[in-house]
This record gives C-alpha cells, structure tokens and sequence, in this order.
C-alpha cells in the first residue's frame, strides 16, 4: 500500500494518543486517499490478457508503455486465462450438458501475457516494491521493457516475491506484463496430454486433483492480485502478534513483533508504535529502534498482559470475539510503514488418543483436536474452490452460511486456498479452518531439483505468514495422503518455525508418520456408497493389516470420506442436464453392480481413481434396499430418502462413538462438502445452493442438542454439541409398524451433558412381528419444549457387508450376497393428506418465511419425507420455468409426521431472490403430492 509522507491530523493525533499512553478503543481507519495514494495498492483493475502466439513481440517490446494492445481482452481483475475467455463471453453456458468438454485446450498450450498498465507519482526518496502473491504456473516478468525476474524463480501457486522496482518505475505511465507459461501441477489424475514432463516443468501449483474434471486452461494464469508498494526510507513486514494464553484461558501475553527494512545507505532510527484493542481494552506498545545501513531487523514490541481475555471459540461452543492489532512505525514524524490485522485469542492443542491394550484398532491411538482445553468432534467437508477460482464474497458468505446451517465446525483446505476474505469470514463466524498441502501431484511427488525446493521453502513461509493470525486456522497438514519425506519435511517445519506458527502440524492425512511430526494418528476414505451400518461399526474387522485408509467406520480421525454420489433434486439437474443426460441418471441399467449404467460427464469418468463416471456404485444398493423405480420421479424420491439415511448415519456415527475409550471417533471430514460446477458426486450442497436429501440427512446429525439411533446396538443416544452443559432432558423412542401402529414407545430421563458430551438413554426392543420396514421416532424435550426430533426407517433385515472385500477399498461396501436391508415396505405407503399454511415477514435485506405442515390423514399413514420449497410465483401459483429460491436456509426439511402431528420450519433467503415475484411455498412428499400455497 502506499503511503504519505505527511501525516494528517488524525495520524497526528493516533501518533499524540499512543505516546501518552491515552486508551484507545479502536486504531483509525485509513483514508482512501492514503490507501490508494499516486497509484499504489493492489493492482486488481486494468488487467489485459492475449495469447503469446498472437501477440509475438518479446518482453521488452510487450512492457513497454505505448504497446497496442488492440484486441487483447480485458479482465476486471487478475484471474485464470479460461475465466478471462468467459468474462469475455466465450464459452457461454460453461456447465450445462458436456459444453465444458469441448473447450480447445491447444490454444491454452502457449504462453499468455498478463499486461497492467499503471499509472503513479514516485515520491521522493521513497522507493517501490511489487509484490507478487503467486502465479499459476510460472512466469517471466518485465517492467517498462526490463526483465526483473525470470520463471525459474517466479513460480508456485502461494508464492511471496518481492521485487525492487525503484530504479525502474516513472512518473506517470508504467506497464507491468507477465509471461505466463502454462500451469503444470503433475498430477495423476488428468489425462496423459495434460500432465507435465518432470521437473523442467512442474511446479508447486494448485490443482484439483480427482475431485473435478481439469479446467481447461489448467488454471493458467493469476489468482491473487499483485501488490505495488511505495515506502519510506524503511520498509515494515512480517508483522503479527504471538500470544501465550494460561491454560484456563484467565490470562494472555500478547507481543507484537514485525520486521523492519532499511532501504538506504544509511543508519535508520524508527519509532514503532503497537497497539491491541477492542471496546473496552487498549494495550499501547512502543519501541526506538536504529536499523543499520541495508539490513533487515526483527523487532519485538514490549509484551502485554491482558487479563480474563475475550476468548474465540468456534460458533457452537462460544462467541467470536476479535482483538484488533496496529502497528505503526515512523521515521520522525514521517509514516514508513502501517500494518493492521484483526485476531482472537484461543489455544489449540492436539494429541493422540489412548491406546487401550487388545482394545485399539490403531498401534499409536487416533488425532485428537481441543480447542480452550475442550475436547471436540471435528465435523467438516472438504473445500472446493469454483472451476476458474472466480471468487466471490457474497457467493462465500452463503456457503459458509450453508455450512452453518447443517451445523458442521469444520473446512478442509487441501491446497486449494482461497483469498484471504473467505479466513476473514471464517474468523467472524466461527467456523474453523483446516489446511494443508495437496496430494497426488509434485507437492508429494520426490525428486525436487534445487528450484523446486526453493520455492517450497517461499511458499511454506508464506502460507504459514498469512495464516497464522487467523483464530479459526486450527492446524496444517504438512501431508495429504502421504507424509513429507525427512527433506521435505526439513523445509516446511523450518520455515513455518521461522513464522512462529502456534498452532498444530500434522504429517499426513492418514495414519503414517514422519521423521519430526510422527504419527498423524489420522485416515482417508472410503469415497462411495456405504450403509448406515457401516459407519457405525468400529469393531475388529476394520483392521486390514494395519492399513487404516478406507476403512470408514466411527474410529479415529477421517479426514475424507463420504458415501459417494449425490443425487440433487430435479430442480437441479434441469439447469445442467438435457432431458437425455437426467434419463441416464436413472437408467435401469446402471443397477447391476459397481461398473454398470451408462458414461456420465457429470460425474468423475475424467480420472482413474474413480475409474467410470456410472453410477452403479450408487444405484445397485438403492435398487436393492429401497426397490425399483420406473422414471425419473420414483428414482427421485429414493435417491432423496436414501441420502438423508446415509449422510445422517455418517455423521451420527463419528458423535455417537465419539467418547469410546478404546476408538473414539474424533473427527469425520465429508468427501467432499462442494464442488467446482454441477456435479453428481461428492456434495452436500450443489453448485448452485440446491439441496438434496444429503444436505438435511446431515444437518439433522449436526443439532446443537440431538437425538439419535447408534445402528450398531440398537441404543439410543443424545449428543450436546454446544457449549453449554444441557439438563432437564427427556427422550421418548417408539417403534412404528408400517401401517402406523405404535408397537413400542419407551422413554427416560437423561442425565445432564456436559459440553460435547454424548450418551446412550434408551434401548428399544424390536417386536418380532413387526413388519419387515417400520419406523422409529425419537424425541428430545427439554422441560415442556422438544428440542430434537429424529424419524428412521429400519429393516428386520440387516445390511451386510462383506468385510473381507470391504475393508481397503476406496469403491465403497461390498455387500454379501442377497446381504440388502429390505427398506421395500416403503414403495407400499399409501397416499397420506397434509395440510400446511405459511406466513412471510421482513426482517432487514431478508424475508422468513415460516410453514406448518399438518398430517390430516384418516387412516393412521405416515406423510414420510415431505418437502417444502420457496418459489418465485404470484397468486399462490408458481412462476413458470426455474422459479426455486435459491440460497435457502431451512431450520429443517424432509419432514415425516404421523396423522395429528404438526411440525412448523422457517426459511430464510434474501428478499432480492423473489426477483420481484411473490414468495409460493410448495410442498410434496413420498407419498404426498404436490401442492402449492402463498407464502
């Protein structure tokens, strides 16, 4: 950022108030004058892109100011090639049907210029740096027709180079143009014409691995904008805040630390100036330093000691209160440096679990995370940045509200990091972040030449730099799938010890270990379907020789895995599918075991890990547990209904076996949480906020306060997910026989929970006569108010897994033979009669919209998995066409009432989604057809 020499009189005044120690309550903002002053800052506007083989001239010519650009494109900010062809308008509808596939990916073969042409004013005696963020490949880069750095060094996805740009930069027109080779991560999951040569080429990038298919300019090209900066006879950098908290958190140290850079020749006396505030607290700091002629000098402000501190938690277990630290160092009067950054205080500490003799699975016990001393479950998904790393702040915001919403606490970033906006987020949410290094591509692969582990080391240091202040950053995975050798190893630890990262690293993302970190005490997988049974079996069998990747079951820490695809709604796949593409969705054919069913684009044909884009592997146990469907409409309501059971079955099983004294399950990370376009596989969410059956199967196991049914003894369980100890709790459990007889209803008393506490209260007794499909509803009241309220439907017949096959396989359960659960009973439910009303209110940018539906049935049927949906529409009659609102968050959905009983769930969505329309409430069910009302 640039800065005046001059202060204005509020710095004046800041300087006046920190040296007479005056309280302050927070530091001033900067005028925008002063943060964009003569030129400087972020360089995110003017950007220009073309093709190396259309614009041939060398570097010198391409830098120079008074280049033609005519027919360059223009690009609102740094960004890929591809999402600079489509802000163009090529490629229109990038995502709907197979238009994706037929992108030209040759024109992506030859470099691309990136051209700023930036106008600034060089102060006096100040000097310029460019800083650059990363690059996405690598690059050459010239300013003003002079090479400054050559791709050799200018490399790597979350690189920090700095370049002296002092002798080079004019008053008035300046270009700064990168050469940008193609983007080469190595990886093994792209086709061979995408893959790079070795060493010469590939470099320590970003890609996305097996998760979806390659962006076809392989994501060449920028994701963080450049930085140029204008500073004063001293340069301030690297600056943070260490914190040393008690224990019981009563108590924290805080020291400001940054370091300082002369840029002369000369011996340089500055006065830096520090503070830590927030209502009601304000910890000024100060230091005289002499910085000698050329050198750079860390600094450390004198410590502060705050006491009974306001402590960050994430959003269920507490508040998140964030402390905001200045820092400002002057050389006289004159301002050389200014950093700001806001940060929360919180201890994070990790741990293996006991090993309990003959009794745990795993030599060396399991990863465990707590956060202020508390133990906790993490419950989270894996992080997918769009195709094109187009990023949005509002479209994160909803995500992260999505993720809220379900109730999970967890982002796994591997690799994959987003801008720093979505931390900040994250910061103020609550919601805890998880990063780490890629797998599968040169960040794992061995034999770095000398180039390569240099910028390793630039961008170890950098990561850990930018990360380490942020409160919901919790941990990093120095490994994905594998552990860093010793070399590699060497170079992370010792640049994230040079940052002072504070937080705890891990070696991989499975249960291996390195030379300095040891055991990760973690696991991977599996990645497709799987039976509620399944996860919830901890038990002996889940051991193969050690090898702990994909056994999925409730035990230790899982940091991916999930059952597969995801069916989204019919909604849904009418934005991206042709009527042809959504009947291959269904097709009867792909019934017939794991490789069966037509070639789908949507899913992951486009890497062998997966082997073939069929879904096979999803629909042969939906076909065989839940019975046939005809069409499009019956295979909905199955898919629906059958990912509610399983993703709420995962989830359940990692929180109900979560306090095991042998295997505890500590932590579950869904494969993934969302993906970078419309897809069939791996979400809980869609691309385009729809939510499926696996959206509300999870966000019923993530309650604050739940009840729950543990498919591997039958109990019954209630976990406190808050951050409170809960009392005065009740549960009622009945056993349902399909035609709505109450064969059972049993209820307890349960003892108070303390905070993350899970025990088991009931065991129902099955009656032996019940039929084959029945239903078991539990209740959770708190005093006269239910609290928790969970519907299963069961089988007198188990899944069974033939464990054997099972246990090492990334494809998900085999099962025995004739080994489905028999969930057929269903398909016989007669029609039930619901009845349901809704009112809409404003409440600032937003309307909620509350329904209460109501089984009014005669006969004693079940209304089972019932829906509602927002719907733009006018007169209580839906608009035609797409008219789904869209982000949506429900208290709840994919509600089952039996007759009598009412149950009422609010939306709430941005008023600005009715796109001038009327709110319509829709709603439809298993066995309920479709109505509509006025919202």
């Amino acid at each position: 950022m640039g800065i005046r020499m001059r202060l204005s009189r509020k710095w004046i005044s800041f300087f006046s108030a920190v040296v007479t120690g005056v309280a302050l309550l927070s530091a001033p903002p900067l005028d925008a004058t002063e943060s964009t002053s003569q030129g400087f800052g972020e360089l995110v506007h003017g950007w220009k892109i073309q093709s190396s083989s259309v614009a041939t001239e060398t570097g010198d010519v391409v830098s120079r100011p008074g280049y033609s650009t005519a027919g360059w494109l223009r690009v609102s900010q740094p960004e890929t090639v591809m999402a600079g062809l489509l802000e163009n308008g090529r490629y229109p509808d990038i995502f709907t049907s197979k238009n994706l596939a037929g992108v030209p990916t040759a024109q992506f073969k030859p470099n691309w210029w990136y051209r700023d042409e930036v106008t600034v004013h060089p102060g006096h005696g100040q000097h310029q740096f460019l800083l650059m963020h990363g690059v996405l490949g690598r690059a050459n880069l010239w300013v003003n027709g002079r090479k400054v750095a050559d791709q050799s060094q200018l490399q790597g996805a979350y690189s920090r180079l700095e370049y002296d740009l002092t002798p080079l930069l004019r008053d008035g027109k300046n270009v700064i143009a990168l050469d940008i080779f193609h983007n080469d991560s190595e990886s093994e999951f792209e086709a061979p014409e995408q893959r790079g040569t070795g060493d010469k080429t590939s470099q320590l990038t970003l890609d996305m691995v097996d998760w979806n298919p390659a962006a076809p300019d392989h994501w060449t090209g920028l994701q963080f904008a450049p930085e140029l900066i204008q500073d004063g006879v001293v340069s301030l950098r690297n600056a943070h805040v260490l914190q040393k908290n008690t224990p019981d958190m009563s108590a924290s140290d805080l020291t400001i630390k940054a370091d300082l850079r002369n840029n002369t020749d000369a011996d340089q006396v500055v006065d830096l100036f520090g503070s830590v505030t927030r209502p009601g607290t304000a910890l000024p700091s100060h230091q005289r330093v002499t910085v000698r002629a050329n050198t750079t000098k860390p600094v450390s402000l004198p410590t502060s000691h705050l006491r009974s501190p306001e402590v960050w938690w994430p959003y269920q277990m507490g508040a998140q209160p964030l402390y905001h630290m200045n820092l400002l160092a002057f050389s006289g009067l004159s301002v050389v440096g200014e950093h700001s950054e806001d940060f929360g205080i919180r201890t994070v500490t990790s741990a293996l679990t006991p090993v309990v003799p003959g009794k745990t699975l795993a030599p060396d016990g399991y990863r465990q995370f707590a956060i202020n001393g508390v133990p906790f479950v993490v419950r989270g998904g894996g992080w997918s940045q769009e195709m094109f790393l187009r990023y949005s702040a509002q479209n994160t915001r909803d995500q992260l509200e999505y993720i809220k919403n379900i109730g999970l606490n967890t982002i796994r970033f591997e690799g994959n990091f987003p801008p720093d906006d979505m931390f900040r987020q994250m910061d103020r949410m609550g919601i805890l972040a998880m990063p780490g290094w890629q797998c599968c591509d040169k960040w794992e692969h061995t034999g770095w030449n000398e180039e390569i582990k240099a910028s390793a080391a630039n961008q170890a240091g950098a990561v850990a730099t930018w990360l380490r202040d942020h409160p919901s950053v919790f941990s990093y995975f120095q490994g994905s799938d594998n552990e860093p050798d010793p070399e590699k190893e060497a170079i992370f630890l010792t640049a994230f010890e040079a940052a002072e990262w504070s937080v705890p690293q891990i070696a991989s993302a499975e249960y291996k270990a390195s030379a300095r970190l040891g055991q990760a005490g973690a696991k991977e997988g599996p990645y497709n379907y799987s039976p509620p049974s399944y996860w919830w079996n901890n038990g002996p069998e889940m051991n193969k020789g050690g090898d702990y990747t994909n056994a999925g079951g409730s035990f230790g820490f899982n940091t991916e895995t999930s059952s597969g695809s995801t069916i989204p709604t019919q909604d849904s796949l009418r934005r991206f599918l042709t009527p042809a593409e959504q009947s291959e969705v269904w097709d009867i054919s792909s019934t017939n075991g794991r490789t069966s069913g037509p070639d789908i684009f949507h899913t992951s044909h486009f890497n062998p890990y997966t082997a073939v884009g069929r879904l096979g592997k999803y629909n042969t146990p939906l076909w065989n547990r839940y019975g046939h469907w005809t069409d499009m409409m019956s295979y909905q309501r199955i898919a629906q209904a059958g990912g509610y059971e399983v993703t709420r079955a995962q989830f359940e099983a990692y929180l109900g076996h979560s306090k095991d004294p042998a295997n505890p399950s500590t932590g579950l990370i869904y494969w993934q949480m969302n993906k970078a376009w419309p897809s069939l596989q791996w979400e809980l969410y869609g691309y385009d906020f729809d939510q499926s059956g696996t959206y509300f199967g999870a966000k019923m196991a993530n309650e604050p306060v739940h009840i729950m049914y543990a498919y591997d003894d039958g109990s019954v369980k209630v976990a406190n997910l808050t951050g409170r100890p809960q009392s005065d709790l009740h549960a009622t459990a009945q056993i349902i026989d399909l035609d709505g007889t109450v064969r059972q209803t049993l209820r307890a008393d349960v003892p108070s929970l303390s905070t993350q506490d899970v025990q088991s209260v009931l065991k129902p007794m099955v009656p032996p006569d019940i039929s084959s499909t029945y239903f078991l509803k539990l209740q959770l009241n708190q005093g006269d108010r239910e609290i928790s309220r969970n519907v299963y439907w069961l089988s007198t017949k188990p899944d069974k897994v033939d464990y054997a096959k099972t246990i090492g396989d990334w494809g998900g359960a085999e099962f025995q033979p004739g080994g489905y659960a028999d969930l057929t009973g269903l398909q016989s439910l007669p029609p039930a009669q619901v009845e349901f009303d809704a009112q809409t209110r404003r409440d600032g940018d937003d309307l909620v919209t509350s329904v209460t539906v109501r089984n009014v049935s005669a006969r004693p049927t079940v209304a089972f998995m019932v829906r509602a949906d927002i719907r733009r529409g006018a007169d209580g009659r839906p608009s035609a066409g797409d008219n789904q609102v869209l982000p949506i968050q429900w208290s709840q959905n994919d509600l089952t009432l039996w007759p009598g009983e009412t149950q009422t769930v609010t939306a709430r969505y941005r008023a600005a989604q009715l796109r001038g329309a009327r709110p319509v409430v829709t709603l439809a069910g298993w066995n309920v057809p479709e109505a509509a009302i006025g919202g």
